[in-house]
């Protein structure tokens, strides 16, 4: 841990001396609640996660940068310590990522942006069926981070703002380890910022939005663990469509159908797979598509979740050149997370 502080520590110096147009600091405090999406859960999940956080982020405003989500957005490393308050069976998670937020709306005074995270997580209580049965929410100690938080900074000055924002966190191993329920929880919070490097910001005219529909397909990737106790590859193939309906926001649909290795079989490989259908809404920054996906399985094996019959997948990709595309995804049923993946895409 201490050397992915000293990590964290040079990042930050390096974004501040760089040849960067804006650079700011932050130091916010949150605090929230922990949802209970099981009913054994529901005596843990008592206590309020208490956060401190520290980060660092800076942006760039030449055109190329702008034209990467048709807006002015930062970049940033987020180092934060939570407390569960519950320090015998949730203890502590120290947590370190990778953030982009698009600014969505700007004023003198305020600035309005939604920034997303991506990380890993170091949890100091883990389940243990002996010393820590309660805890199925984390069975690893290392785990993934996903954050997406809603910020407002009112500036007092050139130099210093407040900042508030109101967060949404999940962690999950996806689906390494079981078990594995995984952690949601909303906090809200409050800061400050210090602006180290800030400059007018130019005026970029918007390129007109297309009506036309876009045509795409993707393919996610992971392992999964076998009743065998080993690893197996799980392959999901997609195809959609979407249009857009403002300058950010698409909307469209798709089949998909997963071939999952480490589901048991009677006679042939095919029992195993999965398909279903979906709809789909997007966040459409430039070259970044956060996509949200509701569907419903068509064909599923019997033993695969019998009382699951909806699914929602949440993807984060980026769009290289024309056509190629690389990111990550979530599949969630509820509020409970599967499994997360490494996805390629190809845009027609």
């Amino acid at each position: 841990m201490k050397k992915g502080l000293l990590l964290f520590v040079f990042l930050v110096s390096f974004g501040a001396n760089a040849q960067q147009n804006w650079h700011r600091l932050s130091l916010e405090s949150q605090y929230g609640w922990i949802i209970p999406h099981n009913s054994e859960l529901k005596q843990i999940s008592s206590s309020n996660p208490f956060s401190i956080g520290f980060s660092s982020h800076w942006m760039r405003t030449t055109r190329k940068n702008w034209d990467a989500c048709h807006c002015f957005h930062y970049l940033g490393l987020n180092f934060s310590l939570v407390d569960y308050q519950n320090p015998h069976e949730l203890g502590q998670a120290w947590n370190l990522s990778g953030t982009f937020e698009p600014i969505l709306h700007r004023t003198d005074s305020f600035i309005f942006s939604l920034s997303t995270g991506l990380g890993v997580s170091y949890l100091t209580r883990v389940f243990d069926p002996i010393e820590n049965p309660r805890n199925t929410f984390f069975s690893a100690p290392i785990s993934f981070l996903l954050t997406l938080a809603p910020k407002a900074i009112y500036n007092l000055n050139n130099h210093w703002a407040l900042q508030a924002s109101m967060s949404y966190h999940h962690i999950s191993n996806g689906g390494q380890r079981q078990p594995n329920r995984g952690m949601n929880f909303p906090m809200l919070g409050l800061g400050i910022v210090h602006f180290t490097r800030k400059s007018d910001l130019p005026d970029y005219e918007k390129k007109s939005t297309s009506n036309r529909w876009n045509f795409y397909t993707d393919l996610a990737m992971n392992t999964r663990e076998s009743t065998e106790k080993t690893r197996r590859p799980n392959l999901v193939l997609s195809v959609g469509t979407f249009r857009k309906i403002s300058g950010i926001i698409g909307l469209g649909g798709g089949l998909e159908v997963a071939r999952d290795f480490s589901l048991p079989v009677q006679e042939r490989r095919i029992e195993s797979l999965i398909s279903g259908m979906y709809l789909e809404n997007h966040f459409l920054f430039g070259r970044f598509d956060f996509s949200q996906r509701f569907g419903k399985y068509l064909h599923k094996p019997e033993e695969y979740l019998p009382n699951e019959d909806f699914f929602q997948r949440y993807t984060l990709t980026y769009l290289m050149g024309n056509h190629f595309a690389i990111g990550a995804g979530l599949k969630v049923h509820g509020h409970v997370a599967e499994y997360l993946d490494l996805r390629v895409g190809w845009k027609f």
